[in-house]
């Protein structure tokens, strides 16, 4: 079981470091840079208002940046 965790968290960590757009619950999205994701795609991005923390939860789609 903690190896199919392991296998999500490296599928999350191709985001890191990468620019992203993030779609939110109520219609809200967000824009920046991946500092750090971990296995329940809890996300800190750093973006021209410093350091946000995003829930996991709240998340609809993350989809990145060129």
């Amino acid at each position: 079981m903690s190896k199919d965790k392991d296998n999500v968290n490296k599928l999350f960590k191709q985001f890191k470091n990468k620019n992203v757009a993030i779609d939110l619950r109520g219609d809200y999205q967000i824009e920046g840079k991946i500092i750090a994701i971990d296995n329940y795609l809890n996300i800190i991005l750093e973006n021209e208002n410093g350091l946000e923390t995003v829930k996991g939860g709240n998340i609809i789609f993350v989809s990145v940046k060129e």
